[in-house]
């Protein structure tokens, strides 16, 4: 730590997560008890009967529905005034990071960050799951066209940089080996805005999620059932009788003790084929999470950190696209790296 500082807050209860194992972990969970999951097919419009809406339309098709919960992230607003529902307007806030990668012999073991501003909790040194060290973000009001700007600046990793080592001096800037940004929604309001439309009825709006929106999402979740869904909009709602709330993580092999790992290869020889070296990833584990529901790179990556070491899915990249191929029967240049603009390759060079 820097030696000017002077006072610090030790709050033993913070923790650490993923937000992405949060989010695929309760996917799942809803799956495994009768969720269906509709991805890629974004919304153009809504039909009415009495002021509720009683169909959505997609670009694939439409869906009947007895309720609509616009939990759209920085779409939100788009969404409401498609229904013709109350909306904040929203605009991003960019925020930039920078990943260093594993050192021997250098840890950071706990949440650091300096005392909050106006307008974020500022930019934090902070350990992952998985003993990398994350630093940052910035927090950069745009214009509410730029809500797909996620490119990285010069002036903002400079930023986190000059910030982080404030903080920790000792941290080594060779050892990035990711920069990335992300957007959340920010309204004139500052707050979360929760609740059922007058105007539509049915429509409720879960939008103008600011931090701590991770940490306060299970809590949003119950609000919204059980006081606005069943209290106030009276929806009889019965609990499922063979709920299973418990979901099993994809099996990490090289977490497992020797003879037990060799014991599994023995089984399938799948859980012996490193695909991923930096983070020990295996050809099983890569099949297991396509099972699960991975259509993408970056649905196998999040799912089993392959591609998040060192080399970020230099070395793997391929070998997980040919996998990909296999178990769901495409071609090549069908796969995409996230959404369907993000294609990887566009067909073959020679026959």
């Amino acid at each position: 730590m820097d030696p000017d500082i002077q006072y610090g807050l030790w709050a033993p209860t913070a923790g650490i997560t993923e937000p992405w194992e949060v989010a695929i972990a309760a996917v799942e969970n809803a799956v495994a008890n009768g969720a269906r999951i509709i991805l890629g097919e974004k919304v153009v419009g809504f039909e009415k009967r009495h002021s509720n809406i009683t169909e959505i339309t997609t670009q694939k098709g439409v869906y009947k529905t007895d309720l609509v919960v616009n939990a759209g992230g920085i779409f939100a607003d788009d969404i409401a005034q498609l229904a013709g529902a109350e909306y904040v307007p929203l605009h991003p806030r960019r925020g930039e990071y920078i990943v260093l990668d594993r050192k021997p012999g250098f840890a950071v073991k706990t949440v650091i960050f300096p005392s909050p501003t106006a307008v974020s909790k500022g930019i934090l040194v902070v350990p992952t799951v998985n003993g990398e060290i994350l630093l940052g973000p910035t927090a950069v009001d745009l214009s509410s066209d730029m809500k797909n700007s996620t490119r990285t600046t010069k002036e903002g990793l400079n930023r986190v940089m000059r910030f982080a080592k404030f903080l920790v001096p000792s941290l080594d800037f060779s050892r990035v080996i990711k920069t990335f940004s992300g957007l959340r929604p920010e309204s004139p309001q500052k707050d979360f805005f929760i609740g059922a439309s007058k105007r539509v009825p049915n429509f409720i709006n879960v939008m103008a999620m600011r931090s701590p929106g991770l940490t306060a999402a299970p809590a949003v979740a119950e609000h919204v059932v059980e006081e606005i869904i069943q209290q106030k909009l009276k929806f009889k709602l019965s609990k499922k009788r063979d709920f299973n709330p418990k979901r099993s993580r994809i099996k990490r092999f090289a977490e497992l003790p020797p003879e037990q790992w060799r014991e599994a290869v023995r089984k399938d020889p799948a859980a012996g084929k490193l695909v991923c070296h930096c983070n020990k990833v295996t050809e099983a584990e890569i099949v297991e999470a396509i099972r699960r529901g991975a259509r993408t790179l970056d649905g196998v990556k999040f799912r089993t950190r392959a591609m998040f070491g060192r080399c970020q899915g230099g070395f793997c990249s391929i070998s997980i696209m040919k996998i990909l191929k296999r178990e769901l029967g495409i071609d090549m240049f069908r796969l995409r790296m996230k959404s369907q603009n993000s294609w990887i390759v566009s067909g073959k060079v020679r026959e």
